[in-house]
């Protein structure tokens, strides 16, 4: 767990070029690509048109990697413009790492030849809520209002980067008072 959160930091968060996870998206093409993230997942490419055939449920995780996706890569772009002295800085980058989190899960989950409908039902449904979370983080971070953001703790434990864990690791990186 704690070498996973240490990967993504040293490896995602310290680079200042920002690229998306994904080089088809599966709904626009009919093939899902994940590109590999070196030290956390290789590369993976799935028929998602012949998949929904015996995996309904891939409709779901397509459209929620989509869109973890395209957040990462947004908030990749907004967070150096932000000074580190902003809590928002630190907020979006804990959503980063837990978006490179879920797809640190869902590529080995997607590379099982038996892959089961129960395991990616349970990726969706936290996918979901991390996207929701995310979202509403990314809009009150460009809107600088103080919109309540409700906390889906369980999305980050079942990630494997528990949120507690994840914001020391940011501080400590950003040099905060750990």
């Amino acid at each position: 767990m704690a070498s996973l959160l240490n990967s993504i930091i040293s490896h995602q968060l310290s680079t200042s070029s920002c690229s998306k996870l994904l080089s088809c998206d599966g709904i626009t093409t009919s093939d899902l690509t994940i590109k590999g993230v070196h030290g956390l997942f290789g590369p993976l490419s799935i028929d998602v048109r012949s998949a929904r055939k015996s995996m309904p449920a891939i409709g779901d995780v397509v459209s929620a990697a989509k869109n973890l996706d395209e957040y990462q890569f947004l908030i990749c772009s907004l967070v150096p413009s932000l000074p580190d002295s902003n809590q928002s800085k630190m907020e979006l980058q804990k959503y980063r790492v837990a978006i490179i989190a879920a797809f640190a899960k869902l590529v080995p989950m997607l590379l099982l030849k038996s892959m089961r409908q129960d395991d990616l039902v349970q990726w969706s449904k936290h996918a979901k809520a991390l996207l929701e979370e995310t979202s509403d983080t990314y809009l009150k971070a460009n809107s600088n209002s103080t919109l309540q953001i409700t906390s889906h703790k369980d999305a980050f434990e079942y990630f494997e980067v528990p949120v507690d864990k994840v914001q020391v690791a940011i501080r400590a990186f950003y040099d905060y008072d750990v």
